[in-house]
């Protein structure tokens, strides 16, 4: 059963230093949320240097044909978004709909979102134009 928690993000500008988002947040259990939920009224700025590249792994694999075949596989590496935060590469304004924040003062929503981001990024290497999380 999920607790009735939302947000999304969509990218609004990006070029070769900064991606813009902008994102909202909402609670299904609260009465005015569907205002909420059409509000992107807040902004994340991610700088391109803290999009953490994968590492590559390729070997050749022999296939039941016979033929031999290159497979490459992307193995996600570790980051932490509170370095990139402290640096500077991440920053957040938190939206009218915030309704928990972290002991940093971001709000939950965002992490979590940004999370799937650089999950995605990793995973597929494509900046997404649209991320969205419900629980």
């Amino acid at each position: 059963m999920s607790r009735g928690i939302g947000g999304y993000m969509n990218l609004i500008a990006a070029d070769d230093t900064m991606l813009i988002y902008s994102y909202c947040c909402y609670n299904v259990n609260n009465d005015d949320w569907r205002e909420m939920q059409k509000m992107e009224d807040d902004e994340i700025f991610i700088d391109r240097a803290a999009l953490v590249e994968p590492e590559i792994h390729r070997k050749m694999k022999r296939m039941p044909s016979g033929r031999k075949m290159l497979i490459e596989k992307r193995v996600p590496r570790d980051y932490s978004f509170s370095d990139m935060l402290g640096a500077g590469q991440v920053t957040i304004k938190n939206a009218s709909g915030t309704w928990m924040k972290s002991p940093d003062g971001i709000d939950l929503m965002v992490c979590k979102m940004l999370y799937k981001f650089f999950r995605e990024y990793q995973e597929t290497g494509v900046i997404q134009e649209h991320i969205g999380y419900f629980c």
